[in-house]
């Protein structure tokens, strides 16, 4: 068996990354020939009914591995559950996952295999098949998924497809993970059940597959969006894509009930609790006749859903608040593009409860949301 003089990848070399790599992948029967070509072949096959979903997200090193919860698999995991959620957001069942890994060279290869063993793991858990993809140098970690699903043509649902009237129906529980990262980097204590809720919600990312790749195949929303970087970028996505309005119900929003005291303690609103994202769940524009549907398809699949507000004509995403008035809903978004003039990070920012409140809307009271479902 080859030794090396020390784990770190400038000691190794990239071939040798890789095949460290390899070392600690199961592979596919589907995968035909194996890894290590300059292409891989996957039997895949699409009918004449049929289309691809393709998504490339990139990240880096999650929360839950700065803070020490979990080991670098959980990175892995996080990277394969970003570009999965939107493939079946989008309608798609995903296939397959390929994989770049942006390494610096002082990395120990242990740290390299964890990850990728996090991407196994992940990839097999949403019925896929890792293909392989890149090793490269660079300054500091990353990496780099992309995710191949496929599914019918009539399947598929987009941001612009929302209309007048429908209703906005949310997934999950929103605002766990961005409470996760409060507690845990301002250390607050809290009861162990608790923690053990903030602390699963940082690790795992769990987006409602089973349940989204059965609403696209039930064609039962016009139109859905993956929330998982905050619900004011979602609505804002969906209204623009649209060129709709939208109104949401601050009461409405669905936080976690055995959080609702550590809610409390960090002070801030429900609107606010849902502008970090994090949570890996959809939003989906639904006609009112098919909410029945819906909520029977929700059931058997054991996913809490939530009606949150509706879709208006007019072009401006708007909240009514708890108190009972009408605003514009202000975009705020993780954008990386944008450096804040006081240069706190995009979390610590939002943990400061920042106004998200736009120019008030006076509204008749019959203009204000009723459900009545």
């Amino acid at each position: 068996m080859k030794s090396y003089l020390s784990n770190k990848l400038s000691d190794l070399g990239e071939r040798n990354i890789k095949s460290e790599i390899l070392k600690t992948l199961k592979g596919s029967e589907k995968l035909i020939d194996g890894y290590g070509h300059d292409a891989s072949f996957l039997d895949l096959q699409v009918s004449e009914d049929e289309m691809l979903f393709i998504n490339t997200d990139k990240s880096g090193l999650n929360v839950a591995y700065k803070l020490g919860l979990a080991n670098a698999e959980c990175v892995g995991e996080f990277g394969v559950s970003h570009s999965v959620s939107d493939v079946v957001a989008s309608g798609g069942v995903p296939e397959a996952i390929s994989v770049a890994l942006m390494l610096p060279d002082d990395e120990n290869i242990e740290f390299v295999k964890q990850v990728m063993q996090g991407v196994e793991t992940a990839t097999e858990g949403y019925g896929a098949v890792l293909t392989g993809g890149d090793t490269k140098k660079a300054s500091s970690f990353s990496i780099v998924v992309t995710a191949i699903g496929k599914g019918n043509k009539k399947h598929r649902l987009t941001r612009s497809g929302a209309k007048d009237g429908d209703l906005l129906v949310t997934t999950g529980t929103l605002g766990d993970f961005f409470l996760g990262n409060i507690v845990f980097k301002q250390k607050i204590e809290v009861q162990p059940e608790e923690e053990q809720l903030l602390k699963s919600a940082l690790i795992k990312q769990e987006p409602p597959v089973p349940f989204g790749m059965a609403m696209a195949r039930e064609m039962l929303a016009n139109a859905c969006t993956d929330i998982s970087d905050g619900l004011s970028g979602a609505l804002h996505n969906i209204c623009m894509s649209s060129g709709t309005g939208a109104i949401i119900d601050e009461s409405l929003l669905p936080l976690n009930d055995g959080l609702c005291n550590v809610i409390r303690q960090v002070g801030l609103r429900p609107i606010q609790m849902t502008l970090a994202g994090g949570d890996w769940r959809y939003m989906y524009s639904i006609p009112p006749k098919n909410i029945k549907q819906v909520k029977a398809l929700a059931e058997a699949y054991n996913e809490r859903i939530s009606i949150i507000g509706k879709v208006v004509k007019n072009t401006k995403p708007m909240i009514q608040t708890l108190e009972g008035k009408v605003f514009e809903l202000k975009l705020v978004e993780n954008d990386s593009f944008f450096r804040r003039k006081d240069n706190k990070g995009y979390f610590t920012y939002l943990a400061e409860g920042p106004n998200c409140f736009g120019a008030e809307i006076p509204v008749e009271t019959s203009d204000k949301i009723d459900i009545g479902l």
